[in-house]
């Protein structure tokens, strides 16, 4: 497969009176091409995730999820320093790029019945980077943006009420049309098209935006998470949703080029800690997920991580563990790709994620269903997904506990382990470290920078607007947040109730 490109060509035809019957056919270029094909327009929109990779995710949430410890000293975003430069382009690119090319498409081929799978699967990867969005910023311009008009910031709560509607209806319409449909086949990097592949998806996508609600709108929460369930989420982990990174005729912005080639990041101490916490003996995705330099003297070794928030980075960190990219021998196909023409995949949502999703719903009593069978079914989804041997997997989820205890403990256990399987999803870690504030996560090393937006001793909650949408939008924006200095990054989102700082042994009070 080889990336293809938004093609933006546009003609302007002149219909001219003229005596000659055949003037149009004489003068029209056979080869022209009048409208952009669907398919070259939607597959850059399926890589937005991967635009700007470092700046936009690995700098800020992968490195606050703790998956990732900064190692470059001068790069002070792991101490909560906002640069413009870097994450203020997610903002540029989502609206200028891939909301424009959204909409082109639906003003291209929104009135063809041939097109309604495509626009619909169009339509639930805009809700998952809407959400993507608002999991960074917070309140957002929604309705009308991309049109060429400035509009007012809409709540959290409206888009996210908002965003269910469009999963509900695009999942609904999907296969229902008597027109032979058009299809993205390989334009469509993730589903190649499949328009179940893509329902499912959606109601998996709802489940896991239905469960970010659990503390602020609970009953909201309740109802779409049911609706999710009933509609079919995912039931293997042939139906995950992954960005193929190709292996040849390409480069990636992504995580094995900032660790293995440009040296930025090893994995952070926090995770490395939970490879060997949970069972009492190294967890078996270790070493399929990590590895060491090979001149690394702590290679043959336990894996080690870098502290989190380090000022000035001693040299010795670039020892500690990173990612594997290795080839597997064809039996991983996963991270390090499938041996052939895939290099990498990056994940956006597993088979693992929805039944810990489904776990959490069933321990809130949302659901039917036992709870500790769905997270051990979860850990051995994870297990499956990067193919760790059955007996290995076996041991290891006979050895952690089986969730037990107040609901804030069963929680706990259930988060910690999600956040190992979600891994390297640093965005959805980091939203959930937030909304449950588990699993434990520490605070800078060296504190939080003094450039920073967030007081001393506290966790960044958001990442504040960029400069040019105060330099355009301000009049839009909320109130509390329209200009620079009160724009800061210590502020809850509307789904984040609650602070860290008031675990008591190691439990918070809130999440029930």
């Amino acid at each position: 497969m080889k990336i293809k490109f938004l093609l933006t060509t546009v003609f302007t035809v002149l219909l001219m009176l003229s005596c000659t019957d055949d003037f149009v056919e004489t003068n029209t270029n056979p080869a022209a091409v009048a409208v952009a094909p669907a398919g070259a327009l939607f597959n850059p929109i399926v890589q937005n995730p991967l635009r700007n990779y470092q700046r936009n995710i690995n700098l800020y949430p992968d490195l606050y999820s703790q998956y990732w410890g900064n190692i470059i000293s001068g790069f002070e975003s792991g101490r909560y320093e906002y640069v413009d430069g870097w994450i203020g382009n997610m903002w540029r690119e989502f609206y200028t790029d891939t909301l424009s090319e959204a909409n082109t498409m639906v003003a291209l081929y929104g009135d063809d019945p041939a097109f309604t799978d495509a626009l619909a699967q169009l339509e639930i990867w805009m809700v998952s980077e809407w959400a993507r969005m608002l999991q960074i910023y917070g309140d957002l311009p929604y309705f009308g943006a991309g049109e060429g008009v400035l509009v007012p910031y809409s709540t959290e709560e409206e888009i996210y009420t908002d965003l269910f509607d469009r999963l509900d209806a695009a999942v609904n319409v999907l296969g229902t049309s008597d027109v032979t449909q058009f299809s993205y086949g390989q334009d469509d990097l993730i589903y190649n098209g499949d328009s179940e592949k893509w329902r499912i998806f959606g109601n998996s996508l709802r489940l896991r935006l239905a469960m970010r609600l659990s503390n602020v709108a609970p009953n909201v929460a309740r109802e779409e998470a049911l609706a999710a369930i009933n509609l079919g989420v995912m039931s293997s982990n042939e139906d995950i949703c992954q960005i193929p990174l190709w292996g040849e005729g390409g480069f990636y912005d992504y995580i094995h080029i900032i660790s293995n080639i440009f040296i930025n990041i090893r994995i952070s101490e926090t995770f490395a800690n939970l490879m060997y916490s949970e069972a009492g003996f190294e967890d078996p995705r270790a070493d399929r997920l990590l590895a060491y330099d090979e001149d690394s003297p702590l290679n043959g070794g336990d894996f080690e991580g870098v502290p989190n928030g380090l000022d000035i980075v001693p040299e010795e960190a670039v020892q500690f563990a990173t990612m594997k990219t290795e080839d597997l021998g064809g039996e991983f196909v996963g991270f390090v790709g499938n041996g052939g023409s895939i290099g990498l995949f990056m994940p956006i949502m597993t088979y693992s994620e929805v039944l810990f999703l489904q776990a959490e719903a069933a321990l809130r009593g949302w659901i039917p269903g036992d709870a500790n069978s769905l997270y051990e079914q979860g850990v051995q989804a994870s297990m499956d997904f990067i193919g760790v041997p059955q007996d290995e997997a076996a041991n290891y989820i006979a050895a952690i506990p089986a969730l037990s205890g107040s609901n804030e403990a069963q929680l706990k256990q259930l988060i910690t382990q999600k956040y190992i399987a979600n891994f390297p999803n640093g965005s959805e870690a980091w939203a959930d470290f937030r909304r449950t504030d588990y699993p434990d996560i520490t605070l800078p090393t060296d504190g939080v920078s003094g450039n920073s937006t967030v007081a001393p001793d506290t966790w960044v909650k958001r990442v504040r607007y960029p400069d040019a949408a105060h330099n355009f939008e301000s009049d839009f924006m909320p109130s509390e947040f329209n200009t620079i200095p009160t724009n800061r990054m210590d502020i809850r989102l509307w789904w984040d109730t609650a602070d860290t700082s008031t675990k008591s042994n190691g439990l918070m009070n809130s999440n029930f």
